[in-house]
């Protein structure tokens, strides 16, 4: 199986022979019939005229060849995207005429003689269409990989509808999907773009100069330690509670923005400043980088779910047209490792999942690779195997490893303890426990609950795949990486190769999407830098969607098993879980987060096991563990209420001290009309019957890994902010953007920022909820640094006038400090971030069909820098939650192991039509832990959706599903418990 799925088009095209009426078609283009008046056409390029963005090109074409291959490979139209390839992501969409179409499923020779418009076509200049403005204005875009076909299909409603209703924008872009989730902002901007005027078009924002040399002057390059600081007073805690609090910072850090600090851009709602550059296709995806002379990389993946590989026979490949390069897999990333090689290992790589790598091969075109990808010959002694988690656990099950292993964290988490028994296809337990003894509280308890839940795997999906293009050269190596961590791409890379660092350079200017898989090189890093340095040329190797459900990581399944004690008052005694989780042939499935730091029982004891199988294997997946964890234990959490008899926000009130969460639960129970909408639950007689649910959650604030930035205040005014990490979708630049322009007293767009490149000062990885919260610090400290070598005291100046007359460019560097000595109060409960989120669904008790109908989202993230992204992030937290809750679902033939929904038409993912109305409140809750006293938001946001759903569906209907997805038939099923 090559990175083409076995149904691609380009393979049908060439199997079946073109249609008729592409015959008709390519006569018509080619203006030519050959003796006999009979067409002639293929299998070789022939030439077309299309009509592009008002422009006839003339290109040779394929017969097989899609429109978007054409667009983007020949006329270097990348704004159009490739998400599915198999129309089901919108990524692709174009107009045709005046109808939007998936450029992925139309033919280039269907093209023919019909005016094609891409997002390219749309702005008239400098100025930005209505549309383009107004996903701007409202922030319509998050990575912004899927949104130039979300402006097309917004396009095309607009010049049939100039007043849409939101309905009618749901319907338009019912077939674009958004994994961050931006949904609801895309309804505000297509409703306003009629009203938007025309906007110039911004500086860019993502062309990365090459590193020049040091400048003349430098302000504060030293590392910036904790030691020697003196004690400070901060004002910290909420808006109209505010406390002074003694901390300890480094010596040289600038007065915190604690809560008596007044902002003037700081905290304000703030368009992206690099907006236009993706609603015009502007935006350089590493999906998008095309280098002279590059070559398309092909991967071959194991049908099976268990194998060992006799041989691999790569010489009729290597004849194919075309080919450059092959290459045989040597080494598999991403498993467990055993900590004992076995002594007969064989030569290639044992098979542990479907789709794992085993060969590859690189071509000229993207078509003559995937020909020569089906041309390798691989002989594989199938072996049994196991693909469910309860098969698994059972004595005599297939093994997917025969001794203990090891597993490795990486830049965005994971990673196992080690040295934990195993037996089987079982590693664990992990014990955590705090307090006394777990049996002794829950015999105490006055009120016991003992319940079990289950979750799925989830996958990332995100619409950019995974992929590099990877430049071996004798000087060093270049790879332009889809990450989240330039750095642990740039680290592996090293030392696979055994490179120095120095001679490896990774860039991303933007990356679509990652949600926690997007870390270090991966196998198809590896694999596309093995055939760039074979073929002495650049090398593509994008994975397709297929690969993506399959080889690179996914959210662990967990089977939970709690036991909650409680006094008659509703006190927490005791609160027990154990867990079974699989992430495949990978260890690290826990879930415990929520149980061990949510509610301070009186005693509270986890064991968490691994459950090997033979699937991919699992990663980092936004907020690891905690939808699982939450999940589970604020359903218990209802479930308890309704033993005590008591109200489920009076047993967290009682319970749970967190001063951010408590107010999130008062404002949020106020806002959502809580006490009534629980009184008003539907009568057992209506088939349509609605209920509301409450859930709650918890991340964590981090000091770690470090984080450098530089600023430079060039002589001619112009400001630049520099450092190396990835942006995803958070709005990472912005974020940095104005910083800067509060401490130099210029605006966000006055501020050129350059990330996603490891020639610049190294940032932190974008994942965790730890990327904002990590890098302002070392922003703002290098902000202070530049204006006090410009203005030297006279700190009131205006700093570009300054800067004009100093004749030099000037940089202040600067690491962020270690968090602040005492910020966490002695309370390890309270110094997390919090999070509330209410709910309201319908469920058709005749069908078992649930609906979400509105959300509301209270969350506190320190100090906010951009409310606006901050919306965004909760919005798409919500709506990967109700995704997770109804939709998402790995479904396996367990007679083979095959995933057999690696697509995204059955694999289900929330779109248009799915998304609730969504209001978000942001809670200022200012810590004096940094010099902008900044905490992240992106898995907090997340956290509790699928719990507050299901306690949704269990008001509406009277029984609880214990089970994730919510899906129709276990609707059905639990209200056959439910008494006449």
């Amino acid at each position: 199986m090559s990175d083409q799925t076995k149904l691609s088009r380009r393979g049908f095209v060439k199997g079946a022979g073109i249609a008729a009426s592409a015959a008709a078609l390519l006569e018509g283009a080619t203006k030519e019939k050959p003796p006999g008046g009979a067409a002639t056409f293929g299998p070789g390029a022939v030439g077309i005229s299309l009509n592009v963005n008002g422009e006839e090109r003339r290109v040779q074409v394929e017969p097989r060849a899609t429109l978007v291959s054409v667009l983007r490979d020949q006329l270097h139209l990348t704004g159009t995207k490739i998400g599915c390839d198999r129309g089901a992501c919108g990524a692709c969409t174009v107009m045709l005429g005046e109808t939007t179409v998936p450029s992925c499923m139309t033919f280039a020779l269907d093209a023919v003689g019909r005016p094609i418009t891409t997002i390219e076509g749309l702005a008239r200049g400098e100025q930005l269409a209505p549309i383009q403005a107004a996903f701007v204005a409202h922030d319509a875009l998050q990575c912004g990989f899927c949104t130039p076909g979300m402006v097309m299909s917004c396009h095309a409603l607009l010049t049939k509808n100039a007043s849409p209703t939101e309905e009618d924008v749901r319907r338009a872009v019912a077939g674009n999907t958004c994994r961050c989730g931006t949904y609801p902002k895309v309804f505000e901007a297509a409703l306003a773009a009629a009203r938007t005027a025309p906007v110039k078009l911004g500086a860019a924002q993502g062309d990365l100069p090459p590193p020049g040399p040091a400048t003349s002057s430098e302000a504060g390059k030293e590392h910036d330690a904790g030691e020697g600081g003196k004690e400070r007073s901060f004002m910290v805690g909420l808006p109209g509670a505010l406390a002074a609090k003694e901390r300890k910072a480094a010596p040289d850090e600038p007065q915190a923005w604690d809560g008596s600090a007044k902002l003037r851009v700081v905290g304000q709602p703030t368009p992206r400043i690099d907006g236009p550059e993706k609603v015009t296709g502007r935006a350089r995806y590493s999906f998008d980088v095309q280098l002279p002379g590059m070559l398309y990389a092909a991967v071959v993946r194991s049908p099976y779910a268990h194998a060992r590989i006799t041989s691999v026979d790569v010489k009729a490949a290597e004849k194919m047209p075309g080919v450059q390069a092959t290459y045989v897999v040597e080494r598999v990333l991403g498993p467990a490792k055993p900590k004992l090689q076995p002594a007969a290992a064989g030569k290639h790589p044992l098979v542990r999942y479907e789709g794992q790598p085993v060969a590859a091969v690189a071509a000229q075109t993207a078509a003559q690779a995937e020909d020569a990808a089906r041309a390798v010959h691989v002989e594989y002694q199938v072996l049994p195997h196991v693909a469910d988690i309860d098969d698994a656990r059972k004595e005599g099950a297939p093994l997917v490893f025969t001794g203990p292993v090891d597993q490795a964290g990486t830049a965005g988490g994971g990673g196992a303890a080690k040295d934990v028994p195993q037996k089987g296809n079982v590693r664990g337990p992990v014990i955590s426990e705090r307090g006394g003894d777990i049996e002794t509280a829950l015999a105490s308890s006055a009120v016991r609950l003992e319940q079990e839940y289950r979750t799925e795997v989830q996958t990332h999906s995100a619409i950019e795949t995974h992929g590099v293009v990877a430049d071996w050269r004798s000087d060093g190596v270049t790879l332009y990486a889809s990450t989240q961590g330039i750095h642990s791409v740039q680290d592996e890379i090293a030392t696979l190769f055994k490179l120095p660092k120095s001679k490896v350079r990774v860039i991303s200017e933007f990356t679509g999407g990652g949600f926690g898989a997007k870390f270090g090189a991966g196998n198809h890093g590896v694999i596309a830098l093995h055939l760039s340095r074979k073929a002495k040329r650049p090398v593509r190797l994008f994975l397709d969607r297929t690969a993506e459900h399959l080889a690179v990581g996914n959210r662990p399944s967990s089977i939970q098993r709690l036991r909650i004690g409680a006094a008659k008052d509703g006190e927490l005694l005791a609160l027990h879980l154990l867990a079974y989780g699989s992430a495949g042939c990978a260890a690290g499935a826990g879930c415990s987060g929520p149980v061990k730091n949510l509610y301070p029982a009186k005693a509270a004891r986890s064991e968490e096991n691994d459950v090997f199988l033979h699937t991919g294997p699992a990663a980092a997946f936004r907020a690891p563990g905690h939808p699982q964890g939450a999940f589970a234990l604020e359903q218990a959490m209802d479930e308890l209420a309704g033993k005590l008899g008591i109200d489920p926000l009076a047993l967290r009130d009682r319970n749970d001290q967190h001063p951010a969460r408590r107010e999130e639960r008062r404002l949020g129970a106020e806002k959502f009309g809580w006490a009534e909408a629980r009184r008003r639950k539907s009568s057992g007689g209506v088939p349509l019957r609605r209920g509301v649910g409450f859930a709650q959650g918890l991340w964590y604030n981090f000091d770690r890994p470090p984080s450098e930035a530089e600023v430079l205040i060039h002589d001619d005014g112009s400001i630049e902010c520099r450092s190396g990490v990835a942006d995803i979708g958070g709005g990472i630049r912005t974020a940095c953007a104005q910083v800067v322009a509060e401490v130099l007293g210029v605006s966000p767009g006055d501020v050129n920022v350059h990330i996603g490149d490891t020639a610049l000062p190294p940032g932190p990885a974008s994942g965790g909820s730890m990327t904002t919260q990590m890098l302002t610090p070392a922003v703002r400290l290098a902000a202070e640094r530049a204006k006090r070598e410009v203005l030297g005291v006279d700190a009131t100046s205006d700093v570009r006038a300054a800067a004009r007359k100093t004749g030099r460019t000037v940089r202040g560097y600067a690491a962020r400090a270690p968090d602040y000595e005492g910020w966490q109060d002695g309370d390890k409960f309270t110094a997390t971030i919090g999070g509330a989120q209410f709910v309201e669904v319908e469920v058709d008790t005749e069908t078992g069909i649930v609906r979400v109908l509105r959300a509301l989202a209270v969350h506190d993230c320190g100090r906010p820098v951009n409310r606006l992204a901050i919306e965004s992030q909760i919005n798409g937290g919500i709506i990967q939650g109700v995704s997770y809750a109804l939709h998402e679902r790995r479904t396996l033939d367990l007679q083979t192991g095959r995933m057999v929904n690696a697509d995204l038409e059955h694999y289900r993912i929330a779109g248009a039509r799915d998304v609730p109305k969504i209001e978000t409140v942001i809670l200022e809750h200012f810590r004096g832990r940094t010099n902008t006293d900044v905490s992240g938001i992106g898995e907090p946001a997340t956290v509790p959706t699928c719990a507050a759903i299901a306690n949704a569906v269990a008001h509406a209907i009277g029984a609880r599903v214990r089970s994730l997805p919510l899906t129709p038939a276990r609707v059905l099923a639990a209200l056959k418990e439910v008494p006449a």
